[in-house]
């Protein structure tokens, strides 16, 4: 229970901290009599759609380790556009461009809440690499293409990658690089878990000449 409340206080931050900027944005705009009818009915939106998510993030670990669940058709291009919709304010904040190549449109059978919250946590982890090290031109790439087996997200940054001493252990339940800050070493070990056991695919981690690059790999036949 407490790792499960851990992994789902995880996932809410970034949420949280989308609906934090649309409440300071209300604010500030009252505040300067500016706050104009489009722009309170946007920010309410987004501000619904943000715990609309909170809310399926509940449902997705409750039902985590159920054997019955069903598939869904979805595609990389969707689950990038859908998590980015609720993080790309904060990575905005952050000064962290963001770089999109989605060239695979194609349609497969997933489980497409769970492959977002592997995306926002790959994302997440990039985005603390990024702010931690203070990376001028600091950028999130996400890129999507097939091969003659798999459909293939790859998510890379430029934070000068992850020491070759504990590259090999990152995906291991309870390790961590950030203990003393607010690491609970669970995100990386649950997107493996999600990607593999669940999705029948591959999880896995290099560095570039940047960076580091998270691959997931969907089988063609689920």
């Amino acid at each position: 229970m407490g790792e499960m409340i851990s992994m789902i206080a995880h996932q809410w931050r970034q949420p949280l901290s989308a609906i934090a900027s649309a409440s300071a944005l209300i604010n500030l705009k009252a505040q300067l009599n500016k706050l104009d009818k489009e722009t309170a009915l946007e920010v309410s939106q987004n501000i619904a759609n943000y715990t609309q998510h909170l809310s399926a993030t509940i449902d997705d670990f409750r039902d985590f380790f159920k054997q019955d669940k069903e598939q869904d058709t979805t595609n990389f291009t969707y689950l990038v556009k859908s998590v980015f919709s609720i993080i790309r304010s904060t990575l905005e904040n952050n000064n962290i461009a963001v770089i999109e190549e989605l060239n695979c449109k194609d349609s497969f059978m997933a489980y497409s809440n769970e492959l977002k919250q592997v995306i926002i946590n790959l994302v997440s982890n990039a985005q603390d690499v990024l702010v931690e090290k203070k990376v001028q031109s600091a950028y999130i790439k996400l890129k999507s293409y097939s091969d003659d087996e798999n459909y293939i997200l790859e998510i890379s940054d430029n934070g000068g990658g992850i020491s070759e001493d504990v590259i090999d252990k990152i995906f291991n339940p309870y390790f961590s690089t950030r203990l003393k800050q607010d690491g609970i070493g669970l995100g990386l070990y649950m997107s493996k878990t999600i990607v593999e056991e669940h999705c029948r695919g591959k999880l896995s981690c290099y560095n570039t000449s940047d960076g580091a690059c998270f691959k997931v790999e969907l089988p063609y036949a689920q």
